[in-house]
């Protein structure tokens, strides 16, 4: 009898929170917004405009960048740059997937995180590969443990395998980024 007595008073009072809850959804920014909302179409479609009006407090970093001056800049939570140049050098960084590739760097297995494309312009004009007296740059990716891996960039006719060395702690895995091209983490392979 005791146990029966439970089971209807814990059925009343989740009844009871159904009812009072009933179209309320749990929302960290605008909960108005949200009221009311019938299909589920629908309610991505009011979080995607709740987030554009209100994206929180932690905001992905972008991944398309304009690079105008000294810095450490994170392009799309996938590399990392870190900027020295002049006053006369824009750096563009942009994050893009892995099938604007053709083909993978030689000797290697897979890439390990995404494709991060550098550009640069010196006094307004594109250049292939950015000059030590104008600057210079290093890209990092995150280091995965046991894995023999190094950074590559592809200029839009051929692979070069960069100089990787372990940092922080062997956290990153960082080379020089002075030409304009397509960077990845890849595998080697064993």
């Amino acid at each position: 009898m005791n146990k029966g007595i439970r089971i209807i008073f814990a059925s009343l009072l989740l009844l009871g929170i159904l009812i009072l809850a009933r179209d309320h959804i749990a929302w960290a920014g605008h909960a108005s917004v949200v009221n009311n909302v019938a299909g589920q179409g629908q309610v991505r479609s009011v979080v995607k405009d709740i987030y554009a009006q209100d994206p929180g407090s932690v905001q992905p970093p972008p991944a398309d960048l304009v690079i105008p001056v000294t810095g450490t800049y994170s392009v799309g939570g996938v590399c990392t740059l870190q900027v020295e140049v002049t006053d006369k050098v824009v750096l563009n960084a942009v994050l893009l997937a892995f099938d604007v590739l053709d083909n993978k760097p030689e000797n290697t297995t897979r890439y390990l995180a995404g494709v991060c494309e550098i550009t640069f312009t010196v006094s307004g004009q594109t250049v292939t590969a950015l000059a030590p007296e104008n600057g210079n740059v290093k890209i990092c990716f995150a280091a995965l443990p046991n894995i023999k891996s190094a950074i590559y960039v592809h200029d839009y006719k051929t692979w070069t395998a960069l100089d990787t060395t372990l940092e922080e702690n062997n956290s990153l895995e960082c080379a020089t980024a002075s030409k304009a091209g397509r960077y990845v983490l890849a595998e080697n392979n064993p």
